[in-house]
């Protein structure tokens, strides 16, 4: 009982210490003989175990000051970017009349100043927290709940990543080169890139291809960028579910064009913003939610290839986005 009983007696109740929760339970270690190692053994791992939970506790301290930091200098580019919205904005009806080549050149100049102030104050310190979060992600000490939270704030680190891409994106003279294009599987392809937002958001995903569409000659990157940033669009529309169809055909009336729809049933663009709903940085989502970048940008893109993207929209009746691109 004195050499047996007793040190395995203290060894459950050890065990279901830890089982509790209570990480820094010590066995007594008595005696130099097997049981005398297991206790020292379990002694061992509850000291390797309260440092690990140490750990745990200092990371997630970090992460809640990386997440804070983060949440300022957000919220410092969203106070500049409203304040830059309303400038350009003002700009915009002031030079209505303008040539638009006049209006395009003051448009980058301000542009360029925007994104050098947002890429020095933003772009660093966030792919810097990216990659500590990245390698957070890879550590096997980091629990499955903290991982989740990490994964969380990815998603906020590359949202943000993607708004400054963006600006550099439009405040750069874009570029295309053209070549032979299969337009059914580059829709195909991008239309599949969303399909875990279908699933999570219940969104159906609707594709229609009509069989005499082949080739085009464009840009395969820029008509990516174009068809994405059309159904990223329709896919912030329709929060609680609906229905996207992409549809392509040949225009008949006119045969050298191909037709391009992308349209949701979601609750439609009101008229007064229909007008605007193409000019850089107008947005009618809600604050920090859109920049108004993607469909100036989708816009600029499909005019350099010579085609036009208009919008028709009824409110609670959805939208469509029509984009007519030249065949040859």
């Amino acid at each position: 009982y004195y050499w047996v009983l007793r040190p395995l007696s203290r060894l459950r109740k050890g065990v279901e210490a830890v089982a509790r929760g209570e990480w820094g339970t010590q066995l007594p270690v008595t005696t130099g003989d097997e049981l005398g190692d297991a206790a020292d053994d379990f002694n061992a791992m509850t000291n390797h175990i309260q440092r690990v939970m140490t750990e745990n506790q200092s990371l997630n301290e970090a992460l809640q000051r990386s997440q804070q930091e983060l949440q300022h200098r957000v919220d410092q580019a969203t106070v500049e970017l409203v304040q830059r919205n309303e400038e350009l904005a003002l700009l915009n009806e002031q030079l209505a009349s303008a040539q638009r080549e006049s209006a395009q050149h003051h448009r980058l100049a301000m542009l360029g100043q925007l994104v050098a102030t947002i890429a020095h104050k933003v772009g660093t310190p966030l792919t810097s927290i990216s990659g500590h979060l990245q390698l957070m992600l890879e550590s096997p000490d980091v629990s499955q709940e903290v991982k989740q939270r990490v994964h969380t704030m990815l998603g906020q680190t590359d949202r943000l990543s993607k708004v400054i891409q963006d600006l550099l994106n439009l405040a750069r003279t874009p570029t295309i080169r053209k070549e032979p294009v299969p337009l059914s599987p580059l829709i195909e392809q991008v239309c599949a890139m969303f399909f875990p937002v279908y699933e999570r958001q219940g969104i159906e995903m609707i594709l229609s291809i009509a069989p005499d569409v082949s080739t085009i000659p464009a840009d395969p990157h820029a008509l990516q960028e174009i068809l994405g940033n059309l159904i990223d669009n329709a896919i912030d529309a329709m929060p609680d579910g609906g229905k996207i169809s992409v549809t392509v055909f040949q225009d008949h009336s006119q045969p050298t064009n191909i037709v391009l729809e992308v349209a949701d049933t979601g609750p439609g663009i009101p008229s007064q913003h229909q007008g605007r709903i193409l000019d850089p940085f107008y947005t009618t989502k809600a604050l920090g939610k859109g920049t108004g970048l993607g469909l100036a940008i989708a816009n600029e893109l499909v005019k350099l290839h010579g085609g036009t993207l208009s919008v028709r929209s009824e409110e609670s009746q959805g939208t469509v986005f029509t984009i007519t691109l030249p065949a040859e």
